[in-house]
């Protein structure tokens, strides 16, 4: 008997809810088991958190509920990675493998998503997620953090995916994460969400309302270019699957999605209205991760041919930029968080020791000097210019050593 579970660990990961429902094949005759080994040939294996994160821990929040977080790593700077509407934490476990032996990946399930339980998950507005995240943040860093020890303070990254993204960026904007160091954005602008916002239901309600297994959901997930990548399609779907509510005889066994989004429908213009200035004017490094520049905005564009930000763009990777590219999206990353030094020591300029004499750099072609005769500069000849690096090298030691009149006094 073939199950559609290629590996026990999967039910590690697996809700418990759903679990009974990932099915199994009778091989009664030659004919199902020849359709049992073409199928095991095209399945996509199921993993364990555990193969990719050390811990999942729940995060009480007074007043707020209970969020399930994801951790991997145990040093160097915090990475807050915050998955889009509709995925979880696990969405981010690839790139959780690239980073963890160097940094501190932490991927929290947000309001409504996956394993985590609030007092109303049917609030879906900006403010109420947002300050979700600065609370699970605060939860896990804030008391180091708000030491009186600067040496106590927790830099940290905020990356964020779609609707993750608009919500890193309001969280960065309050100012409350004490240990800001940089913020990432995944595939999420303004203009382009906004113009997108009509077509969102049609999109929606496209998708299956229920499966059989979670195998038929991991190969829609694959067959449909949501996702992308087969390993992932196994890992993250499953928890964003639940057992059909029961009294609905139609759905009996049947498995549904976890995070009613249409829900969420009245709240999709506050997520991104004003998103891009807000982004801009955030004061610490930041980075955009695009899958094309099409999709940048008029306020992205003329930020990003300012230098505000930095662009990356990946045309091979679908909207779940972190799922279909992990490698690739860990490394820039990676080369984000060391050209900002984020979570390690300031760097240090050398500088010569003391009498030693400095050196000076020679002109590659002729020095321009302002002659008072006429009213421009004109060529110094290559002697001249000699003459005068040296005079200011001779200029420069002298300024550097003790007077006579000083050394007599002393």
């Amino acid at each position: 008997m073939a199950s559609t579970l290629n590996a026990h660990s999967a039910f590690d990961q697996i809700p418990e809810d759903v679990q009974a429902s990932t099915g199994e094949l009778s091989l009664d005759n030659p004919t199902e088991q020849q359709q049992a080994a073409r199928s095991s040939r095209r399945s996509i294996e199921q993993r364990s958190w555990r193969d990719y994160w050390d811990s999942k821990q729940q995060v009480d929040i007074e007043g707020r509920g209970s969020f399930n977080v994801y951790t991997a790593g145990s040093s160097g700077a915090v990475v807050l990675c915050l998955h889009g509407g509709g995925y979880t934490g696990l969405t981010w476990s690839l790139v959780a493998k690239h980073l963890k032996d160097r940094y501190r990946v932490v991927a929290p399930d947000l309001r409504s998503h996956g394993e985590t339980s609030t007092a109303d998950d049917l609030d879906f507005s900006a403010e109420t997620m947002m300050r979700d995240v600065v609370e699970v943040w605060k939860a896990l860093f804030g008391s180091s953090s708000n030491s009186s020890s600067s040496s106590n303070r927790v830099p940290t990254l905020l990356v964020g995916h779609s609707m993750g993204g608009a919500l890193a960026v309001w969280a960065a904007a309050t100012k409350e994460i004490t240990g800001l160091d940089g913020v990432v954005v995944i595939d999420v602008v303004e203009g382009t969400a906004l113009a997108a916002l009509p077509h969102m239901m049609g999109v929606l309600n496209s998708r299956p309302a229920m499966f059989q297994s979670v195998q038929a959901a991991a190969e829609w997930a694959v067959r449909s270019g949501i996702c992308k990548n087969r390993e992932l399609a196994g890992l993250s779907l499953p928890s964003q699957l639940q057992q059909a509510p029961a009294g609905d005889a139609a759905a009996a066994g049947m498995l549904t999605w976890r995070t009613p989004l249409t829900a969420s429908r009245p709240h999709w213009e506050g997520w991104y209205r004003g998103l891009s200035d807000t982004f801009l004017s955030l004061p610490v490094p930041k980075m955009l991760l695009l899958a094309g520049t099409d999709r940048l905005d008029k306020s992205l564009t003329i930020g990003q041919m300012q230098g505000k930000f930095q662009l990356v763009l990946m045309p091979t990777a679908g909207h779940a930029i972190q799922e279909d590219e992990p490698g690739k999206t860990a490394e820039h990353l990676q080369q984000f968080l060391h050209r900002f030094r984020i979570g390690e020591p300031p760097m240090v300029i050398p500088r010569a020791p003391p009498g030693v004499r400095p050196v000076l750099p020679v002109a590659a072609g002729p020095l321009l000097v302002k002659d008072s005769t006429v009213d421009a500069a004109v060529p110094l000849s290559t002697s001249a210019a000699a003459a005068a690096a040296a005079a200011a090298a001779s200029a420069v030691t002298s300024s550097e050593a003790p007077s006579s009149s000083g050394q007599l006094a002393q």
